[in-house]
């Protein structure tokens, strides 16, 4: 049974709040009305924290009806009606709105002079500051009402609608496969679903994308140095040096594994006329999430480390080298999707033909500062040593 949370003012549209709730409940669907003896209560919410709770926890779909009355405000300045409306487009359920006729009529007049006093219609000017939210900043589908049964007719006919999207979206859902089904984000889903224009090179930075975002527990590790693990203690210059080099080794074959990842982004594009090997790019974003998670853990070793006091400047600036490799890694998926984008609008306006290639690569850096920080403590660490201020 699908939940239709019915949102609005109670007083000034109480019957049709119960006119609606008896004809849903002849649809077979559940209605969830505030007023209502089944609706959810937490004793310990207050009735506007229990009515926002109600639409996260049990809404598959949200009536919001906009009438002339905006109600009691919170202490966030907005109404209740305003907060549930919020809450359901956090929860991305589909929501279907509905405004007295009388008030889109008004709006205008509003719009042109919203400091006029419209008393005679109106509890609160807010209520045309949320229209105008619903129908412009949201751009969500407005529909005009007089009466219940107007609401109730087209609800029959968008539900309808729902019905036939939600079987043809299974239908689609069912040619995924399993393991990928199982493995990707909502926004991939989405685009192995829907496959729109362009869709498997967008797939695959979705993909890749979403495998840094995995990784988001480490990166706040990283980024607050939460060192889980302790590592060695390097007492002497020899053991130093030895230890530093095989790090600044693994970058180098970092360096190159990324260099071959994108190499291998060629094996599974399609050719002219052919589909890509999807299961082949979900290898890449997890290998590409694989190896920003190396190195947000290379930091995390280098950090770990024990060494004399002499020796810290040096290590510091060794930990920083890869930062910006990180964060280039990081904007990476975003910004090439951004091309994407750009590419599509061009070739829409006709600044660039079919044809063209995008380049879409990634090149790591280390910061300039950085590195030469990293150089001149080291300097001054081996001028150290050859006076014999550091042990060999």
């Amino acid at each position: 049974m699908t939940n239709i949370f019915i949102s609005s003012t109670c007083y000034d549209l109480s019957q049709i709040r119960q006119d609606l709730f008896e004809g849903i409940s002849s649809l077979g669907h559940h209605p969830i009305l505030s007023e209502s003896k089944d609706f959810p209560v937490n004793p310990k919410l207050t009735a506007a924290e229990n009515c926002i709770e109600a639409v996260k926890r049990e809404a598959d779909i949200f009536v919001l009806i906009i009438g002339n009355r905006y109600g009691s405000s919170l202490t966030s300045g907005k109404s209740i009606t305003n907060s549930e409306f919020e809450a359901a487009l956090m929860k991305g359920i589909p929501i279907y709105t509905f405004s007295l006729k009388q008030m889109v009529a008004i709006l205008p007049v509003w719009k042109k002079n919203p400091n006029a006093v419209f008393d005679s219609i109106v509890d609160d000017n807010k209520i045309f500051e949320f229209l105008d939210e619903v129908r412009s900043k949201q751009s969500l589908w407005n529909f005009e009402f007089e009466k219940a049964q107007d609401i109730l007719e087209i609800l029959r006919v968008q539900l309808s609608h729902l019905l036939r999207s939600s079987l043809e979206a299974k239908k689609r859902i069912d040619t995924v496969d399993r393991y990928l089904f199982n493995s990707v984000s909502g926004k991939a889903l989405g685009l192995l679903t829907e496959k729109p224009e362009n869709y498997e090179i967008r797939l695959l930075f979705q993909m890749i994308s979403d495998s840094v975002d995995m990784k988001r527990d480490l990166k706040r590790d990283c980024k607050h140095s939460i060192i889980i693990k302790a590592g060695p203690s390097l007492n002497n210059i020899k053991s130093f040096s030895d230890w530093q080099s095989k790090k600044i080794d693994q970058i180098f074959r970092f360096i190159e594994s990324v260099n071959n990842l994108f190499s291998a982004i060629n094996h599974y594009h399609s050719s002219y006329k052919s589909e890509s090997d999807v299961d082949g790019f979900s290898y890449i974003a997890r290998r590409y999430g694989d190896l920003y998670g190396f190195l947000l853990e290379w930091v995390m070793d280098v950090r770990s480390v024990n060494v004399p006091d002499s020796f810290k400047a040096v290590l510091l600036a060794l930990s920083e080298l890869p930062l910006n490799a990180i964060q280039q890694m990081e904007e990476f998926p975003s910004k090439a999707l951004e091309r994407i984008d750009d590419a599509e609008s061009k070739l829409k306006k006709g600044i660039i033909d079919s044809g063209d290639e995008v380049l879409l690569s990634l090149k790591l850096s280390v910061d300039n500062d950085v590195e030469a920080r990293f150089h001149k403590e080291l300097s001054i660490l081996e001028a150290k040593v050859r006076k014999g201020d550091v042990p060999f």
